[in-house]
């Protein structure tokens, strides 16, 4: 039987644990930063051969252990990190969609928009934002002026 001190250590403990969960979060997220900086400065066989490094980038996804994907190019996991941010703006957005679309979000898309430019090295108007790789091949096809030609 589970007396009432267990009880409230036990919640305590829980409480605790969560409230450390951002902590943590930002410490995987430095080691992830560090592991690819690591990554950067190694030949591309040392660094296939790295078996820590990889170790370490593998603590940034949350994927099963019991499967081995290989198909990471067409389901592409996110990264904890990732994940964490992703649910913490859909929570926002939810709490407060009017506001936060148009006072946050629409506000810090040009900013974003000018930052990957400077990433990938062209104008920011040369550079779409998209939600995924469907819209942007739709947005790019659908924007395609085709000719039909005729040859007689």
């Amino acid at each position: 039987m589970t007396s009432r001190r267990s009880f409230f250590q036990k919640t305590l403990g829980a409480a605790s644990a969560l409230s450390l969960a951002p902590l943590v979060s930002q410490a995987i997220s430095e080691d992830i930063s560090d592991a690819l900086f690591s990554l950067n400065k190694l030949s591309p066989l040392a660094a296939a051969n790295d078996e820590d490094l990889w170790a370490r980038m593998a603590q940034a996804y949350t994927v099963t252990p019991n499967i081995l994907n290989l198909n990471n190019g067409g389901v592409s996991p996110q990264p904890k990190v990732v994940q964490d941010a992703v649910d913490r703006y859909y929570h926002l957005s939810n709490e407060a969609p009017t506001y936060y679309m148009w006072q946050i979000l629409d506000k810090g898309r040009e900013p974003l928009r000018r930052k990957l430019a400077d990433l990938a090295g062209v104008s920011n108007e040369e550079l779409a934002i998209n939600r995924n790789t469907t819209e942007a091949l739709g947005t790019f096809t659908w924007g395609i002026v085709l000719l039909w030609y005729q040859f007689a």
